[in-house]
């Protein structure tokens, strides 16, 4: 009998996505308190900017940990996705700082947003060609 492996690397990035995204909602909450408005941003830039933060990175956190944890039960190649874990928290990071600075538009969101979709189309490519084999047609 074979035993599944524990995915480990997908919990360990789960568990610090977790972290920054509590953060983040901190952050939103102590702001939401100081400027007013408990639903939507009002006229508030910098609630704006902090709502998107915390949001934008629940929009995309979920489904890639999903994705990391199949991958790393499939088998994936640890470097690999050690690899594909940290280039997703850096992309998330510089979308961070990006939406942090009063001008949006910067090269920290491009980069995030860029780095974000390579590694998102990566993994679902690897998801198709490790468990295309597995499938009974």
């Amino acid at each position: 009998m074979t035993t599944m492996p524990l995915p480990v690397i997908s919990a360990t990035t789960a568990g610090i996505l977790l972290i920054l995204q509590m953060l983040l909602m901190l952050r939103t909450a102590l702001t939401r308190r100081v400027s007013g408005p408990s639903l939507g941003e009002g006229h508030d830039a910098t609630l704006l900017r902090r709502s998107r933060r915390h949001g934008n990175l629940a929009e995309n956190a979920a489904i890639f940990i999903a994705g990391f944890t199949l991958l790393e039960l499939l088998g994936e190649r640890p470097l690999w996705l050690e690899g594909a874990c940290a280039v997703f928290l850096v992309a998330r990071l510089l979308h961070i700082i990006g939406l942090s600075r009063e001008n949006t538009a910067n090269i920290f969101r491009v980069l995030g947003v860029i780095l974000t979709f390579a590694i998102g189309v990566s993994v679902g490519v690897r998801l198709v060609l490790l468990g295309w084999p597995h499938l009974t047609l």
